[in-house]
């Protein structure tokens, strides 16, 4: 018998937007408390990661029962500590290595498992020019945008082709940084905020692209 059957035999399942939603919150948590130790989680196994967790979870929940612990406290403590460690963690790393600790960039293959796409269909879209990617340290990463199910992809491509003889960090300071004929907004957030209809109309946006960057 598989371990932990039984456990789910007798446990309510759980929808599947609930869980994508508690796993979605476990997820910001480790990237916020612990960004180095997060990245280290993606050369594990799927089943191993998820076993780890299972168990950690139970252990937490049981000792929180018997100690009978004050949660609220509990959380208020965590969020010193995170910024503690995230303070000393952004000291130690290059700005190029912390977006990648943050998770704001990721590797090839997390990509094409977020968008459910084999490498060779990655491999054609950024030779298209509807994806790009960026070298921290040598190793190619892809902003994490590119899998935000909030952006209409469709367009974000659009966009992206328009930036085409950029380098990929000039494209990534373009759709990061605040604008002032976006109303000081990022292109991202005016993606998400669904008014794609201003890319195409102020021709001094596309006049202002940043420069070259190595």
């Amino acid at each position: 018998m598989p371990p932990y059957a039984s456990s789910t035999k007798s446990n309510p399942p759980l929808d599947d937007a609930r869980v994508q939603h508690l796993l979605r919150r476990a997820a910001v948590a480790a990237i916020l408390f612990d960004p180095i130790g997060a990245e280290a989680l993606l050369d594990l196994p799927d089943v191993e990661v998820g076993r780890r967790f299972k168990i950690c979870l139970a252990r937490v929940i049981g000792r929180a029962t018997v100690l009978n612990l004050d949660l609220r406290a509990i959380r208020e403590e965590g969020e010193k500590l995170r910024d503690r460690v995230k303070r000393g963690s952004e000291r130690r790393m290059s700005p190029r290595h912390a977006l990648v600790a943050e998770g704001k960039l990721l590797r090839a293959e997390i990509v094409c498992e977020a968008l459910g796409i084999t490498q060779q269909r990655l491999d054609k879209a950024v030779a298209s020019g509807r994806i790009f990617s960026v070298e921290v340290h040598r190793v190619e990463y892809f902003p994490a945008f590119f899998v935000a199910t909030e952006l209409d992809r469709k367009h974000l491509s659009k966009v992206v082709r328009r930036l085409d003889g950029l380098t990929g960090w000039a494209k990534w300071k373009f759709f990061t940084s605040q604008n002032a004929l976006l109303d000081n907004l990022t292109p991202l957030q005016m993606l998400v905020a669904k008014l794609c209809g201003c890319f195409g109309a102020p021709q001094p946006l596309w006049n202002s692209r940043p420069a070259p960057q190595e």
